[in-house]
This record gives C-alpha cells, sequence and structure tokens, in this order.
C-alpha cells in the first residue's frame, strides 16, 4: 500500500462543521481555530478524521459522548478528546489524540483508543487508523508516540511495529517471560534482547514486532506496561506500520 501526501487547506467551513458534530473547541490565545490549523498544522484534514470517527465509532453506543477540540498557540499543541459517558470500562468508547511539535517536527500521541467490549473485533478501529495515517502522512507528520498498557495494548501496539524506547521496561517484560515461558520458550525471547541490546547498548528503538510475532509471547505482551515510537520516517517502521493498518 502507497500513501501519497495530499494538500489540504482548513477553512472556517471546516471550523463550523465541526462545532455542528458537536465538538467544542476550547482555545488559549487570540488566533482564530481556523488561522492557528493553518499555520500550525498545515495540510491536516481534521474534519475527514472527525467525521470517520462519527461514521466507526458513534453508532458503537448508546451513551452520551462528549467531543472537545483544544488547542494553544504559544506551545503548538492540539487535542482530539472523544469519549462516551461510561461507568463501566467494558462500555467506554474514547478516542484522545494530543498533536504537538518538538523543534519544527510534529508529533502525536496516542493516549487512549478504547471500544465497547461488544463492538471489538468489527474492523472500526482500522477504519480510523487508515484515516488518521493519511493525515499523518499529509502533514508530514514525524513521529507516534503511546503508552502501552491498557487490555492487550502491549501486544496490539507491538503488533503495529512500534518500537519500545525505555529498556528498563523491556527487561521487565524479559523477566515476566522467564517466569511464565517454558525454557525452551524462552530461549529465542532472551536472543531477541541480546541481540538487540548488544548492536545499540543505549537503544532506544527496541523490536517489539519480533517478540509480537513469536506465538508464546501473546500473553506476556497483552498483560505489559511499556512506552513505545513509531517513526513515519523510518521506513521500516514506516512499512510494518502501514501493513498493519492495511491488512486484510
Amino acid at each position: 500500500m502507497n500513501l501519497s501526501p495530499q494538500e489540504y487547506k482548513f477553512t472556517d467551513d471546516d471550523a463550523q462543521r465541526i462545532v455542528s458534530l458537536g465538538y467544542t473547541l476550547i482555545k488559549q490565545g487570540t488566533l482564530s481555530f481556523t488561522y492557528f490549523m493553518v499555520q500550525e498544522f498545515p495540510d491536516f484534514d481534521l474534519l475527514a478524521l472527525l467525521e470517520e470517527l462519527e461514521r466507526s465509532f458513534t453508532p458503537a453506543t448508546h451513551l452520551v459522548i462528549h467531543r472537545e477540540i483544544s488547542f494553544q498557540e504559544t506551545v503548538p499543541y492540539l487535542r482530539i478528546n472523544y469519549r462516551n459517558n461510561f461507568v463501566a470500562i467494558n462500555d467506554a468508547l474514547i478516542f484522545d489524540r494530543e498533536f504537538f511539535k518538538v523543534g519544527l517536527q510534529i508529533r502525536v500521541n496516542h493516549n487512549y483508543c478504547v471500544l465497547p467490549i461488544s463492538e471489538r473485533g468489527k474492523g472500526l478501529v482500522k477504519n480510523v487508523f487508515q484515516t488518521s495515517l493519511q493525515q499523518y502522512i499529509n502533514m508530514g507528520l514525524g513521529m507516534i508516540l503511546v503508552h502501552a498498557g491498557l487490555e492487550q495494548g502491549g501486544y496490539v501496539w507491538a503488533k503495529h511495529g512500534f518500537v519500545a524506547i525505555e529498556r528498563h521496561e523491556v527487561e521487565y517484560i524479559l523477566d515476566d517471560a522467564r517466569m511464565k515461558l517454558s525454557a525452551s520458550e524462552f530461549i529465542p525471547v532472551k536472543h531477541i534482547f541480546d541481540k538487540y541490546y548488544a548492536d545499540f547498548p543505549q537503544g532506544k528503538e527496541f523490536p517489539m514486532i519480533l517478540w509480537a510475532l513469536y506465538a508464546p509471547m501473546k500473553v506476556i505482551l497483552s498483560g505489559s506496561d511499556w512506552h513505545g515510537a513509531l517513526d513515519l520516517q523510518n521506513p521500516k517502521q514506516f512499512r510494518n506500520f502501514i501493513s498493519y493498518v492495511f491488512r486484510q
């Protein structure tokens, strides 16, 4: 799957349509939302992403949904906060993304993407991820950051191709595997760990996907907690992500 960047200019009409979808705009600063988007996040068709959320996620709950867009201009920052009024976690519907800049590079923090348990496995997340990825490419986004800690999140983000950026968290997962896997099952897990950190002693890109592709590690990673990143400017990481998002 080849995706190419598409030019887009955010307009006042886009801002009005976002409000009509039910979003409250929360501003810190003096810029209008339209000017802010054009200046700080050019070529980002935010409306297209939010409309995909409405198509794919909104029918997944009968509960009231709260929608907010927060933005600030001093340190350019944009947050999508879409969540239902859940009480039980199995009923939760959440899409929470924070866009920000490090120098001139745009990054996004994937805070939460949660569906009610009854709606999982239906391809709803894939639709939103595909639309998100196109927008990331449009605006030249550099890096996606995650905290893989929710139910099965550690396994899911590893399959997406995200790398672990904190060695001590990888070591904790390794210790968990040592206790729970058989001696023969543990050998390749340890080999992957040893090989990476022998080659990169200060490494911040441990390839979790190699563990995720090894069947005995699924249960270990499903209960894991780690911080990860995916560099969209890294061809290998980008290909892994593309392959997972557009899998059949």
